[in-house]
């Protein structure tokens, strides 16, 4: 049975190292999910309304990986392990809905791996500092305005605002284990790859990770995922930028601007 909670601003829904057996979806606020590193907490994300977390521990049993606290007043729906169990056979929507979360996670973990690995190859060893976590004095919001018509045409409404990060952006497509925020239509010769790029913010720089993309995208001229090889985060250069999805030439071009809310 799945049921819903609500939790006040600053109230801990999940505690890192916890034993649990429930995961949760957000549907009314934004969450917080930080990891205890040399005694300080580090930021790792906002999650917001539609998002899920603690399904990880949920299917293996092993204690919470991280934290995740209320930012504001949070309703979230809870899935204990029996009943996500059940739900194969009851109403496989929803347990296809948290497989779509863990080939997600699984795949964002492994291009993390993979762009440590060539950083840490091309950099003397220093001793790791954790990324700042992001400023709460306004909200960041990315606007995405298509510069070309097809660009234009392929969104929900012009511009298209993003606010939660990271926001997952993708070809459009009929199979139902693809996880994206914003899904473009796109037609053969293909430029978009099903799971194209991530919008992420680290230390409040907004940028764009790789997920695995034939192509890449190109951020401000320089080249991300795709023959290059780079995962990122590359980052807007300032508050203006241009994003190319697919080849340098591809007509999937859009205007990024980044603003912070008051």
């Amino acid at each position: 049975m799945i049921t819903l909670t609500r939790y006040q601003a600053g109230e801990v829904i999940v505690q890192e190292n916890d034993v649990g057996d429930t995961a949760y979806v957000i549907a009314q606020g934004q969450v917080e999910v930080t990891k205890k590193l040399d005694g300080k907490n580090v930021h790792l994300a906002y999650l917001g309304v539609g998002e899920t977390f603690g399904e990880m521990s949920m299917i293996d049993e092993k204690p919470r990986s991280a934290t995740v606290t209320a930012m504001t007043e949070t309703l979230v729906s809870e899935m204990r392990r029996d009943d996500f169990f059940n739900s194969f056979q009851t109403d496989p929507k929803v347990a296809l809905a948290l497989l779509k979360v863990l080939f997600e996670r699984l795949r964002e973990a492994d291009a993390m791996i993979l762009q440590l690995q060539k950083a840490d190859s091309q950099r003397p060893r220093a001793a790791f500092e954790p990324a700042a976590a992001v400023s709460s004095r306004g909200r960041l919001a990315v606007m995405l305005e298509g510069i070309t018509p097809r660009a234009a045409g392929a969104l929900p409404v012009t511009p298209f605002r993003i606010t939660q990060f990271p926001f997952r952006i993708g070809r459009r497509s009929g199979d139902p284990l693809i996880y994206n925020d914003l899904m473009l239509p796109d037609a053969v010769p293909l430029q978009i790859s099903r799971h194209h790029l991530a919008f992420v913010v680290e230390q409040g720089r907004v940028g764009v990770v790789d997920r695995g993309s034939t192509l890449g995208s190109w951020v401000d001229d320089q080249q991300v995922g795709g023959p290059s090889g780079l995962t990122g985060p590359v980052f807007f250069n300032g508050a203006e930028g241009v994003l190319v999805l697919g080849s340098r030439d591809s007509s999937f071009r859009y205007r990024v601007t980044v603003r912070r809310d008051a």
